[in-house]
């Protein structure tokens, strides 16, 4: 495995930004209402959907979906399970008439899930209806709008019905066509909450052949999938979460342990250990047993630890890379320790999947220091109190059912993901110091990896004291940032002020500064859906679609 640390593009950074300045200046907002069949489908959790993980997977779902081939369209499913087809108009400045395009007839489920749609290609779509169907819809040129055809639809027990649809692509592969689907849905095993992520792969061997089903997999873990999409070439699925995500197979869980091997009597359940760990070096600490011979080895960098006959250690698959070369143990009459120095400084959330939970308190070591000490520190910038969480990114190769490279994030969840170009897979938004980077998975001819493709200046440090944010979202151009809340407001952080010629310091060089505006919504109606063009947001409410004017000029 791979051990990925991302760095920022200096080109895209901007040293000289001084922050952003309340403009009140008005925003002009245009309003279409709904009529009642044409409102937004929301589902709500029932009471089996009670988890953490439900809350995040219902709460910060986007229900207004853009469509990157045709600038200025989006979509939602109305109450009657109908796609709607909302369009702004930027030579007139208003919104066309809503316009229904396709119709689902989904089954009553006992737990149901919003429905979600995907856009393939210029003419292609997906739409799961989160009850027990996907369905694979043919959209014409979706410019000049039209009814979509339903082509093929898969249900279980290839499709889990209820679930979330996170990603989908549409890859031609040697004259065959081939669509690949990713749903998510949270599911109890032993009283304990996990996220299963389900890939499927439909094909087309002629454009006159029927689409037939081809495979799947799935994927579980405790965590929440913040980011989840497939690669370029669909040969891997790529996951920012909380929590490792592992592949399953033939029904087992993803935290099932593997077949118990014999054990000498007397010795207890393995793994049987403890560990503590600073940023730098990692200390495990194995417990003797009177009686039973112990041996530890470290051949080709992969550590072994054996009692008698059960093995305790052996693994090469560490949450990172570790200098296999400074490896060292010291051999006690009572215990065994183990020295292991990381390659990445950093703290890690465990030390391997499987393995023991780190014995320690962490609030008793050194803490890292502050990346800028010239900047003042606000509460908001140091997380909940008592949260240790860690975030990755993971890519999880669909062939090997291995996890080949991963991203550190620390203790800073991505922030949003957003679709930049059509084709690519959506770009995933992450803090770096106050700034916050956008990166976009790039297919490499040897190795897979991110590029940092734009840099929203300062937006980390401001959307840390938005504890009340729901959706967060940026234009396609990178000019303008959005922070929404639940309710009512909408924070606007634009990079350029327009400024003739700049400002400067009294005494010191050019900085720069943004504009900061802040839209107040009449009425306690909740915000459902976001979407950002380059000129215009447009808002999905509960009973109407609002669009914002921006006009946006340099």
């Amino acid at each position: 495995m791979k051990t990925i640390d991302l760095r920022p593009d200096r080109a895209l950074l901007k040293p000289n930004f001084d922050g952003y300045k309340l403009s009140l200046e008005p925003i002009p907002i245009l309003r279409t209402e709904l009529a009642a069949d044409s409102q937004p489908n929301r589902i709500r959790p029932n009471e089996a959907q009670y988890s953490h993980l439900h809350a995040q997977m219902f709460g910060l779902q986007n229900l207004l979906v853009r469509d990157p081939w045709a600038g200025g369209s989006c979509y939602f499913v109305s109450r009657d399970l109908s796609v709607c087809w909302a369009q702004y108009s930027e030579l007139s400045g208003r919104m066309l008439p809503l316009a229904k395009v396709f119709k689902m007839d989904a089954a009553v489920s006992a737990e149901p899930y919003n429905c979600s749609v995907v856009f393939l290609s210029e003419k292609f779509a997906l739409v799961a209806d989160g009850r027990d169907g996907l369905h694979v819809v043919d959209t014409g040129d979706r410019r000049k709008g039209g009814e979509w055809q339903k082509v093929f639809t898969l249900a279980s027990p290839e499709w889990p019905g209820s679930c979330v649809l996170e990603d989908g692509r549409f890859e031609i592969v040697n004259g065959e066509r081939q669509i690949h689907a990713v749903g998510a849905y949270v599911t109890q095993e032993d009283g304990t909450f996990k996220t299963v992520l389900h890939w499927v792969k439909i094909a087309q061997k002629n454009s006159n052949d029927p689409w037939v089903f081809h495979s799947s997999q799935e994927l579980k873990g405790r965590g929440y999938a913040y980011y989840c999409t497939l690669e370029p070439k669909s040969n891997a699925l790529v996951v920012a979460s909380d929590k490792p995500f592992k592949f399953v197979t033939n029904g087992e869980s993803a935290d099932q342990p593997m077949e118990e091997e014999e054990k000498e009597p007397g010795l207890p359940d393995a793994p049987f250990f403890s560990w503590i760990q600073t940023s730098e070096n990692i200390t495990i600490t194995v417990p003797k047993v009177e009686g039973v011979e112990y041996k530890v080895s470290n051949e080709n960098c992969k550590l072994s630890v054996l009692s008698g006959t059960t093995s305790i250690i052996n693994e090469d698959g560490w949450f990172a890379e570790v200098d296999g070369e400074l490896t060292s143990w010291i051999n006690e009459s009572n215990e065994i320790q183990i020295t292991l120095f990381k390659t990445i400084p950093g703290i890690w959330p465990f030390l391997y999947p499987g393995s023991p939970e780190e014995k320690c308190d962490r609030m008793d070591q050194d803490m890292a220091p502050a990346s800028n000490l010239t900047s003042q520190l606000e509460e908001c910038d140091f997380g909940t109190a008592g949260d240790d969480t860690e975030y990755t990114i993971e890519r999880l190769d669909g062939t090997s059912t291995e996890t080949t490279h991963r991203v550190f994030l620390g203790g800073n969840p991505p922030l949003f993901r957003v679709m930049l170009r059509p084709g690519f897979p959506d770009a995933i938004a992450l803090r770096n110091d106050v700034d916050a980077c956008l990166w976009l998975q790039h297919p490499g001819t040897t190795d897979w990896f991110l590029r940092h493709e734009g840099t929203l200046h300062a937006f980390g440090y401001v959307q840390a004291s938005k504890q009340q944010r729901k959706f967060m979202s940026c234009s396609p151009d990178f000019n303008y940032a959005v922070i929404c809340e639940a309710q009512r407001h909408i924070f606007i952080y634009k990079a350029n002020y327009n400024t003739a010629g700049g400002l400067r310091n009294r005494n010191g060089p050019q900085i720069s500064i943004g504009q900061q505006k802040l839209v107040s919504l009449d009425g306690s109606s909740e915000i459902l859906g976001l979407c950002c063009e380059n000129d215009y947001t447009m808002l999905l409410l509960e009973g109407e679609i609002l669009v914002l004017q921006l006009r946006i000029e340099e």
